[in-house]
């Protein structure tokens, strides 16, 4: 039987792979090396636009007054918080001990008058006027009375005057008699109507004079609670003067003094350094054409091994040039003292950084400024 030689001749699988692996599987795995460095390159060793440091805040904490260290409580490297006390000042002048035991006995001294003398002239406003009500109220009732008095007197005279209008109206009287009977109790009802308004009067007097004393109470008791509060302030201030307490919270990254030193008045005994900060401060160089404005987004990257990164907003921009900090001028392979304007970047709260340490940056560039330099351009 004859083969039909119109049939392909059949490859096997071993030398279809072996074709595989000499023209395929090389350009594979190029592209893929080739993905996988330029990744790499991205994101490890794309030249940064500038090169930031987070900053850092440094408190030196320092005397009130000259004198001994005689508790210094902290060490190198310590965290202390807010209030914590970090030494305590024994006064070597008996000068100055006996000027602030004088001080705190003043002080002492003028709250105790001030108590006493608040409360005095609160107690006399205050009694005269209750004095003064309980007088309106006397002239109340004799008002009252008076008023009863007259209000009896008008019935009487008004009788009296319809009985002389009957015999003035019958010819039986004079035309004299009956004016005078008619103007006696006219003049008592005038007199009755002037009485009932001075006892109202007076009753809107005495109730506001009631209010008054309330108001005057309540008024002396506050004025009385604020002094003593100041006071009592300024006593405790006193008897705590020398006492150095830690006024934020951070780390103890300098000791200037020990215990058993001799210092001066703001003499410096501590350096306190924050251990959060979530500010950048970069440098835009001299000569350096990307534009920076106040809004505009930025890439921050952590020169670690593991590479961290966010996007943050410049915050602030220098107006002037200014001499960069060897560092960072150093990093940015400037010279040392190049000048650059200064920025401030502000990280966002998830993104935490170490104080002082130093971050890439990658300048966005605006639309805008993209536009303004096409327009340039041609």
């Amino acid at each position: 039987m004859k083969k039909d030689s119109s049939q392909p001749i059949g490859v096997p699988a071993w030398k279809r792979w072996l074709e595989f692996r000499h023209r395929v599987l090389p350009a594979i795995v190029f592209v893929v090396a080739l993905l996988a460095v330029s990744t790499l390159w991205d994101r490890h060793l794309t030249s940064p636009s500038l090169i930031g440091q987070v900053q850092t805040t440094r408190l030196n904490i320092r005397t009130p007054s000259g004198g001994t260290i005689t508790n210094l409580t902290v060490q190198l490297f310590q965290q202390i918080q807010k209030g914590d006390t970090i030494a305590k000042l024994d006064p070597g002048d008996p000068l100055t001990t006996l000027g602030s035991q004088a001080d705190l006995l003043l002080a002492k001294k003028e709250l105790l008058q001030l108590m006493n003398l608040t409360t005095a002239a609160s107690a006399f406003d205050i009694q005269r006027n209750v004095l003064d009500k309980e007088r309106l109220r006397t002239e109340l009732m004799q008002q009252k009375v008076a008023l009863a008095s007259a209000e009896v007197s008008l019935q009487n005279l008004e009788n009296e005057w319809y009985r002389a209008k009957d015999l003035h109206d019958q010819e039986l009287l004079s035309d004299s008699l009956y004016d005078l009977a008619e103007k006696n109790y006219l003049a008592a009802r005038a007199e009755v109507e002037e009485r009932n308004i001075l006892i109202k009067d007076l009753g809107k007097t005495i109730q506001s004079i009631e209010k008054l004393i309330a108001s005057s109470q309540e008024i002396e008791e506050v004025k009385l609670d604020i002094d003593r509060t100041t006071l009592q302030r300024s006593i405790a201030k006193l008897e705590q003067e020398w006492v150095i307490r830690a006024p934020a919270t951070g780390t103890v990254t300098a000791i200037q003094k020990r215990n058993g030193e001799m210092v001066n008045s703001s003499e410096s005994i501590i350096t306190l350094t924050q251990t959060q900060s979530d500010m950048v401060i970069a440098y835009l160089p001299q000569g350096s054409e990307i534009p920076v404005l106040v809004g505009q987004s930025v890439n921050i990257k952590t020169r670690t091994q593991s590479v961290r990164e966010c996007q943050a907003t410049i915050v602030r921009v220098g107006t002037s040039y200014e001499v960069m900090p060897d560092m960072l001028s150093q990093l940015q392979l400037y010279k040392l003292g190049g000048i650059g304007v200064p920025l401030m970047v502000k990280l966002p709260p998830d993104f935490h950084c170490l104080p002082g340490e130093m971050v890439n940056i990658t300048l966005d560039v605006p639309q805008t400024a993209k536009e303004q330099n096409n327009l340039a351009v041609r």
